[in-house]
């Protein structure tokens, strides 16, 4: 709860400079991004409270429905939408499959989150949340791929350190805390959406032709 409560409020004023950046608005979903995993953060320590009894059930249940609709169904589907919107104009057609397939997965990670049971588990370092998932392996592969790839194959650097960074933490947490992997995974992707601040910065250098319309400027 307290890692969840830092992460959030170190990210309050990320995001606000993050959409400082902002001058067009197909920057504009990527730039958000800081300001989602703060919210994100902040619903988790609603979660704990509910489980501490210090928030009611009914506010403990809607804020456990949003937070994993935003790390399960919305993820997969806004990510590699924020991305394409800010690649080139020829560069998108290799993010676009990546936007197929994170619709997938959030169509099939909505039904689950939204019309099954949730059971909420308390861990020394985590929350685990417990619902019915057929073929788990399958939809994490298929949700770490639409995560995780339009960042690694972007042709902007700082997004793909996002991307590796994301990636590098993403496996740690899978192999040292399996059960709790949805919590702690947000609390590090939370972290490194700094460097969704580092790229807005350096979009200042870009032509404003490529900034407004994806358009490179000819040499």
């Amino acid at each position: 709860m307290t890692a969840d409560l830092v992460a959030g409020t170190a990210l309050v004023p990320v995001a606000a400079l993050t959409l400082r950046e902002v001058k067009h608005r197909r920057e504009l979903p990527f730039a958000l991004l800081p300001a989602i995993f703060a919210a994100h953060q902040f619903l988790e320590v609603a979660v704990w409270a509910g489980l501490d009894g210090d928030v009611s059930a009914g506010v403990a249940e809607l804020a456990m429905r949003a937070y994993l609709f935003i790390a399960w169904p919305l993820l997969p589907i806004y990510v590699p939408l924020a991305v394409l919107m800010l690649e080139p104009r020829h560069a998108r057609r290799r993010v676009a499959p990546f936007v197929a397939l994170g619709a997938v997965v959030a169509a099939y990670l909505s039904y689950v989150v939204l019309a099954n049971p949730v059971e909420v588990v308390r861990h020394p370092n985590g929350l685990e949340y417990d619902t019915e998932v057929h073929h788990p392996i399958v939809w994490a592969v298929l949700y770490v791929i639409a995560v995780i790839g339009p960042a690694l194959l972007s042709g902007y650097r700082s997004i793909v350190a996002f991307g590796v960074l994301n990636l590098v933490g993403l496996t740690l947490v899978a192999v040292f805390y399996f059960q709790e992997f949805a919590s702690l995974w947000c609390v590090f992707a939370a972290a490194s959406s700094v460097l969704i601040l580092v790229h807005m910065i350096r979009r200042r250098r870009l032509p404003e032709q490529e900034r407004m319309h994806g358009d490179l400027v000819p040499a």
